[in-house]
C-alpha cells in the first residue's frame, strides 16, 4: 500500500485483508485504533482524531493520538469553544456540506491564516495541514476523521488526496456502520439499567461539588458537565465570557484537575461513593478517601 494504489494484486490483496479486520472490529472500542492504522499503511498521519459533533453540544472526541504537550492546545483548548470557528465544524453542522474528505483550506472563504480560527486557535498547534472525512450520522450529529500533519512533514500530495479521495465511500460506510452499533449497544444498555439508578445520579449530579464551590461556581460546573460550550454557559447564566473563564479556572483549582476530560473523569469516579451517604456530595467523600490523601 505503499504505492498509494490498489491496481497491484499484492496491493490488493493486501487491502481486501486491512478491510476484513475493520469489519471484525466493528462495534468494538478496537476499531478507530484499527481504522488509523490501516490508513497510517498508505500515508503519513502524525495526528489523528476521531470526533463527534452534535448541533449546540460541545464536540467529543472519542479517540485521538496526540502528544501529551498537544493535548491542551488541540483537545482542551479546541472544547473550550475554539470548534465554533473550526471550517469543519461549520461545513458539517452550520453549511451542511455533502459527507467527503475535505482540506482545511478548501473550506475556508477568505485566506485561511487570516482568518479568526487560525489566529486564535490553529496557530498555536504543531500542524502543517490536515484533511478531514466528514461523515454524516444522523439529523445534526456528524462524525469527523481528521487526519494531520505536524510542522515538521510535508503537506498531504495530491497523490495521497486522491487515493483518499478513492477510498471515502468506504470508510464512510464502515464509520456508519461503527457508530450504529456502539448506538445500538448504548440503547441496549440503558433498558438495563435498573429502576431509579437514573435518579440516583441526577441527585449526584446535584450534590457534586457543593461541598468545595460557590454557587455560581456550581452553576458553572453544572452546564460544564452536560456539555454547554463556554459561549452556551456564558449565555445561560448572563455573564461575560471572561467571567465564566474565572469561576472555571478557580473550580478546576479547587477540584485539583487541569481540564474538562479530568472534570468528567472525577465526577465518574466520584459516583462509586455516592451509595453510602446519598445525601452527601459524593465528591467530598471520595476526596476523604486513604487512597486520594496519600
Amino acid at each position: 500500500m505503499s504505492s498509494l494504489s490498489l491496481a497491484s494484486t499484492s496491493g490488493f490483496e493486501h487491502w481486501n485483508t486491512q478491510l476484513a479486520q475493520l469489519v471484525k472490529n466493528l462495534g468494538k472500542e478496537t476499531f478507530f485504533p484499527c481504522l488509523i492504522a490501516t490508513l497510517r499503511n498508505a500515508v503519513k498521519i502524525d495526528y489523528p482524531q476521531v470526533w463527534i459533533y452534535r448541533r449546540n453540544k460541545a464536540p467529543k472526541a472519542i479517540y485521538f493520538e496526540i502528544s501529551r504537550e498537544e493535548r491542551s492546545a488541540q483537545i482542551d483548548s479546541y472544547i473550550d469553544g475554539s470548534y465554533q470557528l473550526d471550517p469543519f465544524y461549520l461545513a458539517a453542522l452550520i453549511n451542511k456540506e455533502s459527507p467527503g474528505l475535505y482540506r482545511i483550506t478548501e473550506l475556508s472563504a477568505k485566506g485561511f491564516q487570516q482568518s479568526e480560527y487560525y489566529r486564535s486557535y490553529y496557530a498555536e498547534c504543531d500542524t502543517e495541514d490536515e484533511i478531514v472525512y466528514i461523515i454524516e450520522a444522523g439529523q445534526d450529529v456528524c462524525l469527523q476523521v481528521s487526519l494531520m500533519r505536524n510542522k515538521s512533514s510535508s503537506k498531504f500530495s495530491d497523490k495521497e488526496l486522491k487515493f483518499l479521495r478513492c477510498i471515502e465511500t468506504v470508510i464512510r460506510e464502515l464509520c456508519l456502520h461503527h457508530w450504529e452499533a456502539l448506538t445500538t449497544s448504548q440503547e441496549e444498555q440503558d433498558l438495563k439499567v435498573a429502576p431509579g439508578f437514573e435518579k440516583s445520579v441526577n441527585l449526584a449530579f446535584d450534590l457534586f461539588g457543593r461541598s468545595v464551590l460557590t454557587g455560581r461556581e456550581k452553576d458553572v460546573l453544572g452546564l460544564t458537565l452536560q456539555g454547554y460550550s463556554t459561549q452556551a454557559c456564558a449565555e445561560q447564566l448572563k455573564i461575560s465570557i471572561e467571567t465564566l473563564r474565572r469561576h472555571r479556572k478557580n473550580i478546576y483549582a479547587k477540584l485539583d484537575i487541569n481540564s474538562q476530560a479530568e472534570l468528567f473523569s472525577l465526577f465518574l469516579s466520584s459516583l462509586s461513593c455516592f451509595e453510602q451517604q446519598p445525601n452527601r456530595d459524593p465528591l467530598e467523600l471520595y476526596m476523604s478517601k486513604p487512597s486520594q490523601s496519600a
